[in-house]
């Protein structure tokens, strides 16, 4: 069973993580209103968050520098590629990872670049 602490810290991680999808999936592309598009806005389930969040999770525990971990979402709607380019030890000490995500729902695809360090409980925060 999980302690207080333990609790707190996993769901301030998803919290952070869930606005890190949020925010990959939901920005309009850059430029579609000057060329008169209508920006596409993509309906994520709250499971549909957390399996990508889980992706990247897994990702950064599982993988080497350079390599990519491929994911879909059983349904089709939502799938991404997760590529951690670099570990390294902060300033906390704590590990850390710079990591590629490319997320796509439907036909909307986004790419974002981020740091992700592991708390003391093993959970990958995604600093931004």
């Amino acid at each position: 069973m999980r302690s207080t602490c333990d609790l707190e810290s996993f769901f301030a991680t998803l919290a952070v993580g869930l606005v890190a999808v949020a925010t990959i999936l939901m920005t309009s592309t850059p430029g579609a209103a000057q060329d008169g598009q209508r920006a596409t806005v993509v309906s994520l389930t709250e499971s549909d968050r957390v399996a990508a969040l889980e992706n990247v999770q897994y990702a950064l525990s599982e993988l080497g520098d350079g390599a990519s971990y491929v994911w879909h979402r059983g349904h089709g709607k939502l799938s991404g590629v997760v590529q951690p380019t670099q570990s390294f030890v902060d300033a906390k000490g704590r590990v850390c990872r710079h990591v590629i995500v490319l997320l796509s729902a439907g036909e909307k695809s986004r790419r974002t670049e981020a740091v992700a360090c592991r708390l003391e409980n093993g959970v990958w925060r995604l600093d931004g």
